[in-house]
């Protein structure tokens, strides 16, 4: 979530000059981190281990905690670490999601660089149909075609040796690859892609009949099979249905996947099924697994499918369930695990599960037993981890792990031993930094444990009152972690290299305490999720550690909610930043692109109108006395702009301080790194002025 663009650039409304924050020290000369110093950071994903074990492959790029930046590149680093790591494959562009072949003899990846099938050049991949899916069969044999020489780059599927060497392109499809998966055997590979344009919609397009039918599917995401022995592909899945997922068994002649039956992003969260699907007929079978929120994963003895689900629509909360097809019967596993289950994967003998548990405000690595449910922990890991990957046995395991001292790098797992085997930023070693640590304190009212993370200043003296800001985390239910905190929207570092004290609570709503505890706000935002902030604030005013009379808040998305709600309730910051915040919970009931988001949590609007209404600070704008910064792109299609706009004007109408920046292009998570530069800037100036 990074960028810099200049401050003209914006569309300001009522905006004053963003005054200079250069640091007279920079970071690595032991001064406090600037916006620039966070831009310059890398963040990693897609760690793959190779069958053998020997050596994991990642992905890097120049953005932190963002999605899509336009470049990124596959490294390669041995298990054992005996070896830094190394660029494995590059280019101008992105390349990600590097997969083994099963016999660890190749990669596969996905890659937008140039691509020579798309020119007609001799590869030696010759694109026909695929005449062997047998009669009957209500599949496509249509070779991929060239992308438009109009359009952007599209993601394609390559394939490279593992020793390095020039990497050669399989596919040239008009439009990007979403994902893929190599079959057991390594003769096949299959990829999810959406259908293209018609001839007709492109010349819609053109004469400017573009007009946009709401939620009508177009374009649904297919399931293909790259056969690579005859290089031809073909498109097995129906029409009607989207795939978003898919996993072979182990057998090789039957897979699952994960489909809905539109294209939109509120049937993609909450809506999603797992289901068999056979490739040589194109039927999806019966559905398996409801409200699919992860998976399929085909156990290696091929008798189950392993996937999690939403247990509570409108909830992101999820439970790990096992679908045995020798019985049909579905299995819930570890759901009262005080926890967050997440990156459930099969053990190599296939009687239990590794997975992720964010527990409080850490990760541990679990094993779940696949008959009785049983959490055992295997390692506590010291931060937030995003991801697991195993060699073939299962002996060898590594995950992406943030710590308290530096963002996410390749960590090694051994029994209890976890150790990191890359340095991505080997410069915030020379910062100083904010000493993070989690805290814990008890709810007033009904004296409910409340766990979150405090970062104080490099060289704080106990005891001493300073300047504090609370962030509170988007959601609700998600949460902070004892890890590595700072990017665009993670402020905690920045502000407290600064001289601020930074308050990041998990308060009822909120991930990391089981599901009852996620549960807990259910038409009931800003009431004891907000007291269990105010009492996290009380404790450190009575510790000390808060000055009163410098309090500030902030957040994104439901931290922009909380933001809001603080300051319609009470002057007791001193400066907000509502972050694409849901400020009008009424219109936002109606205008989200995810309705059952906040269905979810109140019910159908119009049954629950009242309670929407008392939830919304926009209706308490006169109460409000606190300088507020409201920031919001301008595509949000989650939290639509119009909610912050509203908050921004009703406040300024009323003769209240008030200022707001709109970005351009910009969705709910922002993309753009001069945007997410700016709002680092913008966060840090707001609070020094009013702090």
């Amino acid at each position: 979530m990074p960028w810099t663009l200049p401050a003209l650039a914006l569309l300001l409304a009522g905006a004053a000059p963003l005054p200079p924050t250069a640091a007279p020290v920079a970071a690595d000369k032991g001064g406090p981190i600037a916006p620039a110093d966070i831009m310059r950071l890398h963040d990693m994903r897609d760690v793959e281990m190779s069958p053998d074990g020997r050596t994991i492959l990642f992905t890097v790029q120049p953005q932190m905690a963002t999605f899509g930046p336009e470049q990124r590149t596959i490294w390669s680093v041995p298990t054992d670490g005996s070896a830094p790591a190394r660029r494995f494959v590059t280019s101008a562009g992105a390349d990600d999601t590097p997969r083994w072949s099963p016999d660890g003899s190749s990669i596969a990846f996905l890659s937008n660089r140039k691509n020579p099938l798309s020119g007609g050049a001799d590869t030696g991949f010759e694109f026909k149909p695929d005449v062997s899916a047998g009669p009957g069969a209500p599949v496509d044999a249509t070779p991929p075609t060239a992308p438009a020489a109009s359009g952007e780059p599209s993601r394609q599927l390559w394939v490279i040796a593992r020793d390095g060497g020039e990497a050669t392109p399989l596919t040239a499809l008009p439009g990007d690859i979403a994902d893929f998966a190599w079959s057991p055997d390594g003769t096949r590979i299959a990829f999810l892609s959406a259908d293209p344009d018609t001839p007709a919609e492109k010349a819609d397009r053109a004469a400017k009949r573009d007009w946009v039918e709401m939620d009508k599917t177009r374009h649904v995401t297919r399931l293909w099979i790259l056969d690579l022995a005859s290089h031809a592909a073909r498109r097995v899945s129906p029409a009607n249905v989207s795939v978003s997922n898919m996993a072979w068994s182990p057998d090789g002649k039957r897979m699952a996947v994960r489909v809905t039956d539109t294209t939109a992003i509120n049937e993609y969260f909450y809506h999603s099924r797992i289901a068999l699907f056979d490739p040589i007929s194109g039927t999806v079978g019966k559905t398996l697994i409801e409200h699919a929120a992860e998976g399929p994963l085909w156990s290696p003895d091929g008798t189950a499918i392993l996937g999690s689900e939403i247990r509570t629509p409108g909830f992101i909360g999820i439970g790990a369930r096992v679908y045995d097809l020798t019985t049909d019967m579905l299995s819930a596993l570890a759901d009262d695990h005080p926890g967050l289950l997440t990156q459930v994967r099969w053990s190599a003998d296939s009687r239990s599960i590794v997975a992720l548990s964010f527990e409080q405000t850490r990760s541990k690595l679990v094993r779940i037993a696949r008959g009785t449910g049983r959490v055992t922990p295997l390692a506590q890991l010291d931060g937030e981890a995003s991801d697991i990957t195993a060699s073939r046995d299962g002996r060898r395991l590594a995950v992406s792990l943030s710590t308290p001292d530096r963002p996410a790098d390749v960590w090694t797992i051994d029994g209890a031993r976890v150790r990191p085997v890359t340095t991505i930023n080997p410069q915030v070693a020379t910062w100083k930094l904010g000493q993070v640590r989690q805290i814990s304190w008890t709810n007033s009212r009904d004296g409910k444990a409340i766990h979150g993370v405090l970062v104080t200043p490099p060289g704080y003296v106990p005891g001493t009152p300073i300047k504090t800001v609370v962030q509170i985390h988007g959601g609700p239910e998600w949460a902070w972690w004892s890890g590595w905190l700072g990017s665009w929207h993670e402020w905690a570092q920045m502000l407290a290299t600064h001289g601020y004290a930074v308050l990041l609570p998990n308060p009822r709503g909120s991930d990391g305490q089981g599901t009852a505890f996620a549960r807990a706000v259910g038409n009931d935002w800003g009431g004891m999720d907000y007291q269990d902030v105010l009492d996290g604030v009380d404790m450190l005013v009575a510790r000390k550690i808060a000055d009163p009379a410098r309090l500030g808040i902030g957040g994104w998305s439901y931290g922009g909610f909380l933001s809001a709600w603080a300051v319609t309730h009470g002057d007791r910051f001193k400066a907000a930043v509502v972050g694409a915040g849901p400020t009008d919970m009424t219109a936002m009931a109606r205008i989200t692109d995810t309705p059952d988001f906040t269905t979810g949590y109140f019910g159908e609007p119009s049954a629950h109108l009242a309670d929407l209404d008392g939830v919304s600070s926009v209706r308490l704008l006169d109460h409000v006395h606190t300088p507020v910064l409201v920031l919001h792109g301008e595509q949000d299609t989650r939290v639509p702009v119009t909610l912050g706009l509203e908050f921004y004007r009703g406040l300024k109408l009323l003769g209240k301080p008030a200022e707001m920046v709109r970005y351009p292009r910009e969705p709910h998570w922002f993309h753009e790194p001069e945007h997410q530069a700016d709002i680092q800037r913008r966060v840090l100036a707001w609070f020094d002025a009013h702090l």
